[in-house]
């Protein structure tokens, strides 16, 4: 049992699950919720609007079981990602948005912690402060970041900051592995494989004098054991044939109970295994169980753990140019397997076939990035983090006479970010009448410098460089009607951007014509 009124917690908002760490005296303990199923360590991340009320966890499960007019999302991490805080939540009525749907789920996480768990708290509960350290996956978007944070502050928790998944299992490792830290260890980095539910990361982390900094990261934002589980129940409706309606004719309340089946027989899988058996009867009444041949499955499945393994060489392949060889077996601590996404066969054995030794697996693997962040966030564990940014953001700008748009590259991927906020600033002079600036983000960069991989489109500002439109023209409202247009003698003016990359997720905006003397404000993310 846990007892005080102050909590430290690594909280880990997963895809599939949410685990949550507690620090308490140099332990890290998962914390166990109560269910009607028993004690579990985790708390799902399904959510099903009934009559316009979002309902969690048991009671989600209940609406879902008893049918009706339902809408549901059997991810709320997965369904957010890629959307800004004000957009609304695609599959749900009523415009619920991201922020709201998310702070709705932590308010709830919030009231599990205190009343359903093996958390012992003091008589004056209501006094409990619940200081979190959370995680977003090292790939996420600038936006999806800020959702987070924003969020658990509304849901009542103070969050004392935020790490990369990948950066908060290496501290897990570092932890389970003293030696690893000692003056006497050559271990420089570890890399970390993070294979959850509907994201995956790989990341280099430095281990070198217990600073976590992390050096290089890649990562897919939708790939996960999500996705083993749909291609198990495409398998098995195809399996079933007539006895089935076909996979896309199924309403969502079934397809949820579906994949959930689809989950629990895949978590059954032994290493040794060689059929699977489904059993759809809780989403199909009266389907009779079907048996899958795991080489299928596997191969079913590889095209997507291929994804996994090329995001991984990359990485590798970036190392030199961070001054470390990858071939130095001395140097690197591990593959380091965590996320429930590695206990599928099918993943280990492409791993072993490619990196052999260098594989350590978590001793909790679905838990480690939670322990990590408890780490992090103890006061008496004296653990310094570094991240860095891992996206490019920038902006689609007009270009000379005669030009396509160019992309300039604001904050490149893996700058390095310290206690302070990174800063970057533009200095130009116009030629046209207003600025189109187009936001977005991207996971990479062609060879050409336009954006590639996964792109997240930002908002668009239109800056007056015209004096007399910042005079007479509302600012975006009436200039969303003009076109940008060349007019010779503004390149006179002196304008300055100036961005700042702030702890939160946010970024805020400066443009200013400084021979003009006029300036707008914005702050993107938010």
């Amino acid at each position: 049992m846990i007892s005080g009124t102050t909590l430290h917690l690594g909280i880990d908002f997963g895809t599939t699950r949410t685990v949550v760490s507690c620090a308490k005296d140099g332990r890290y303990p998962v914390i166990s919720f109560e269910t009607e199923g028993g004690f579990v360590d985790y708390l799902p991340g399904l959510v099903v609007q009934q009559g316009g009320a979002l309902l969690f966890g048991d009671a989600a499960r209940a609406a879902l079981a008893a049918g009706g007019e339902l809408r549901v999302l059997g991810s709320i991490k997965r369904a957010i990602t890629g959307l800004l805080a004000d957009e609304a939540v695609p599959g749900l009525e009523g415009g619920v948005s991201a922020l709201a749907l998310t702070s709705a789920y932590l308010g709830w996480l919030r009231s599990m912690l205190l009343g359903s768990s093996n958390v012992e708290l003091a008589e004056e509960a209501e006094d409990v402060t619940l200081i979190a350290t959370v995680a977003a996956p090292a790939n996420a978007s600038t936006s999806q970041r800020y959702v987070t944070l924003e969020a658990f502050r509304r849901a009542g928790f103070v969050v004392a900051g935020m790490i990369g998944e990948p950066t908060a299992a290496a501290i897990e490792y570092a932890h389970n592995n003293r030696a690893a830290l000692s003056s006497r260890s050559k271990r420089r980095y570890v890399i970390v494989y993070d294979l959850g539910g509907g994201t995956f990361d790989t990341a280099a982390v430095s281990l070198e004098e217990r600073r976590f900094e992390l050096i290089a990261s890649e990562g897919i934002t939708r790939l996960g054991g999500e996705d083993f589980d749909a291609v198990i129940l495409e398998m098995a409706v195809e399996a079933l044939g007539a006895a089935a309606p076909a996979l896309a004719a199924m309403n969502p309340s079934i397809r949820a109970l579906a994949l959930d089946s689809c989950r629990q027989a895949k978590e059954s899988l032994t290493a040794s295994a060689r059929r699977l058996i489904v059993d759809l009867g809780a989403a199909l009444p009266g389907c009779e169980p079907v048996v899958l041949e795991t080489r299928a499955l596997y191969e079913r499945c590889q095209p997507l753990v291929e994804r996994s393994l090329e995001m991984t060489r990359r990485l590798f392949a970036a190392l030199p140019g961070r001054g470390i060889d990858p071939e130095n077996a001395r140097d690197l601590g591990g593959l380091y397997l965590v996320g429930g996404g590695v206990a599928f066969p099918a993943v280990a054995r492409a791993l072993r076939q490619v990196y052999a030794r260098k594989i350590q697996l978590a001793p909790h693997p679905h838990a480690a990035t939670a322990i990590g962040l408890a780490i992090a966030g103890d006061p008496e564990a004296g653990i310094y983090v570094r991240e860095a940014t891992t996206r490019h953001f920038g902006v689609w700008r007009e270009a000379e006479a005669g030009r396509r748009q160019v992309f300039d590259p604001i904050f490149s991927k893996d700058a390095l970010a310290s206690g302070e906020a990174l800063v970057v600033r533009r200095d130009y002079q116009p030629r046209h009448t207003i600025g189109e600036l187009r936001f977005l983000e991207c996971s990479s960069l062609a060879s050409d410098g336009a954006p590639a991989g996964d792109l997240t489109p930002w908002a668009t500002i239109r800056f007056p460089y015209d004096p007399k439109l910042a005079q007479e023209t509302d600012h975006q409202a009436g200039l969303e009607a003009l076109a940008p247009a060349r007019q010779s003698g503004l390149e006179r003016h002196h304008i300055v951007e100036t961005y700042t990359y702030g702890q939160d997720g946010t970024i805020a905006v400066s443009i200013e014509n400084r021979t003009g003397g006029y300036r707008r404000e914005f702050v993107l993310g938010s």
